[in-house]
């Protein structure tokens, strides 16, 4: 079974990754504790990429898409930039925070936090072995008010991951999360 090659072109219809192979080891070459991305096989690190990219679109991304036959999340319409720069100088004072700046990202323009929190997640997968979620020990009982799980077997503990590192990359990108009732 052959590995999907990793398609990055902007709003376009096949896309399936932010970033290519190679944007990835550039990324993890200047970052600590990436011991598990540097020592797997170019076919897993593609693999945990796709993951990734996938992952990402869950989310509930600020603006709207550029294209409606675009596959991939970004690039997307109306979302400020978080750290932009007003276009008018004349205020004396140029930069702002999201709310107080009107410069959009690009039609064109996947923000760098998107493709770093892609490779985060790759290497989550890579590290977890490609769950995301509880990827051993059986569940033995769950309590909903309570909010705890056990897991059978001797020492079995639930094993941990944590997102964090990515999703707060992303966090000024994200909407939040709806609630619907019935």
């Amino acid at each position: 079974m052959s590995i999907p090659a990793l398609d990055t072109t902007i709003a376009g219809s096949a896309a399936n990754s932010y970033v290519t192979l190679q944007n990835a080891e550039d990324y993890f070459d200047a970052q600590l504790g990436s011991d598990k991305w540097t020592g797997a096989a170019s076919d897993d690190k593609t693999r945990a990429l796709l993951m990734a990219a996938k992952r990402l679109q869950g989310e509930n991304w600020l603006g709207g898409k550029v294209a409606s036959t675009q596959r991939l999340a970004w690039p997307r319409l109306n979302v400020k930039k978080i750290d932009g720069i007003h276009p008018d100088f004349s205020w004396g004072y140029g930069y702002g925070y999201g709310g107080f700046c009107d410069e959009y990202y690009a039609n064109n323009e996947i923000p760098q936090q998107v493709k770093d929190a892609q490779c985060e997640f790759a290497l989550i997968f890579l590290s977890s072995g490609g769950g995301s979620s509880v990827a051993a020990g059986t569940i033995s009982s769950f309590t909903v008010d309570g909010l705890s799980v056990n897991f059978a077997g001797e020492g079995a503990a639930a094993p941990t991951i944590d997102e964090s590192r990515a999703k707060a990359l992303i966090a000024g990108l994200i909407a939040g999360t709806i609630t619907v009732r019935g």
